[in-house]
């Protein structure tokens, strides 16, 4: 007989982060595997794809079309979703503790250590080696903890636990542009979580957040050197030679004649956030005691933050006037994963040590997944009559149902 892997039963969440692909597919890791959740059918299925050990984090292209699975030794897995087929592997250095995909697709940044690798995404063609390294940032004094794409692919918003968060620009000025990356700094802990914020109408940067272990959040507020001062900023200095409406300096020669200088910048509009300063707006704080935040996403959109903390308290904010629009208690233990599905409707939570995965919908406020593992290990199973139930019983003094057509418990 031959027998295959069908799915897995019991475990819907084990630890790492979880992400939502397609607005309804809810991907998170259990164990070595990745189990994905149809939120729409009430399905659940996993991928007949195991690493060597158990998956740390995953990440989903923008289409939906690739996974990016990376394990506890530093493995990773990159594997076509649809057709569920493992088409790459690749193993990095250090512990990988977060990995994205732009918003366009073609590239992936890597933070594994006190490094950020930005590697060519790879494609459906064959390769000798697929992905390509394009570019590695090394600017941190302590390890990288998180990290997020602006909606160009050009910037990267990076926090690490030396207490700052950098912006880093994947294309090298030419000139025109700082060199160095700009740092945001005030913090008095490790950072959390860093997001690029846009305005509405340009869909261009011009905020960010940044949230620290400490239940703390930072807004921070750009301004472009060609769009006027921002209010409190200095006068510029005497001597310093004026700009024409094209940007161009103009000198004044011996003979009291204005002649332009131009500038060569090549890139043009594409570096505006390495032309300009950030400042920050406002500083606001939690208040949930001794707890600590451990797992934190922000949605563009709705301009909206959720905050996981240690003591399995969320938080749904309203920004940038920090409104707290929902606080309640969803565990017993902290909370690991905190994720938005792209509409901004659902919230999903993930805490490791209960093994416990929801869905919620914070407008009716209601479950739309509520699962839980057991806590100790399994002692018996019993199938039903028409083998379309299965029964589980553990030292944790419980009995699951798992329906079989959907492989959901009750």
């Amino acid at each position: 007989m031959n027998f295959r892997f069908q799915n897995l039963l019991g475990a819907p969440y084990r630890g790492g982060n979880a992400v939502i692909s397609n607005n309804t597919l809810l991907l998170s890791p259990v164990g070595n595997r990745v189990a994905v959740t149809d939120l729409l059918k009430s399905e659940t299925s996993t991928l007949p794809i195991q690493s060597s050990s158990n998956v740390a984090r995953i990440a989903v292209s923008p289409d939906g079309t690739f996974l990016l699975a990376v394990d506890d030794l530093n493995r990773c897995l990159f594997i076509n979703l649809r057709r569920r087929a493992l088409l790459h592997r690749i193993s990095f250095k250090d512990r990988v503790v977060a990995v994205k995909f732009s918003p366009d697709g073609a590239l992936i940044a890597v933070a594994t250590g006190k490094l950020v690798q930005i590697w060519r995404s790879p494609a459906f063609r064959r390769e000798y080696f697929p992905f390509e390294l394009v570019r590695t940032f090394a600017e941190f004094d302590s390890k990288v903890t998180t990290l997020d794409w602006s909606p160009d692919s050009k910037y990267l918003i990076v926090g690490s636990k030396d207490l700052t968060a950098r912006i880093l620009c994947l294309k090298k000025l030419n000139s025109g542009g700082k060199k160095k990356p700009f740092l945001l700094l005030g913090h008095r802990d490790s950072v959390v979580g860093s997001f690029f914020g846009v305005n509405s109408k340009t869909n261009r940067v011009c905020k960010a957040y940044t949230v620290t272990r400490d239940c703390y959040l930072f807004s921070w507020g750009f301004t472009s050197d060609g769009g006027g001062e921002a209010e409190g900023s200095e006068p510029p200095s005497p001597g310093t030679p004026e700009r024409d409406v094209e940007g161009n300096l103009e000198v004044i020669e011996n003979d009291g004649v204005k002649k332009r200088k131009k500038i060569d910048v090549q890139d043009g509009d594409e570096g505006y956030l390495s032309r300009g300063k950030w400042e920050l707006l406002r500083k606001d704080g939690f208040m949930q005691g001794w707890a600590k935040v451990t797992a934190c996403d922000y949605h563009r959109g709705l301009d909206m933050v959720v905050v996981g903390f240690s003591n399995g308290v969320f938080g749904l904010y309203q920004m940038p006037d920090f409104v707290c629009i929902h606080l309640l208690s969803i565990s017993r233990e902290k909370i690991t994963a905190a994720v938005f599905n792209e509409l901004g409707n659902w919230l999903t939570f993930g805490c490791a040590k209960l093994g416990q995965l929801l869905v919620w919908e914070w407008r009716s406020e209601s479950y739309i997944l509520k699962q839980q593992g057991h806590y100790f290990d399994v002692n018996c199973v019993a199938y039903s009559a028409d083998s379309q139930l299965l029964a589980t019983g553990a030292d944790d003094n419980k009995v699951k149902v798992i329906q079989l057509d959907f492989c959901l418990g009750f």
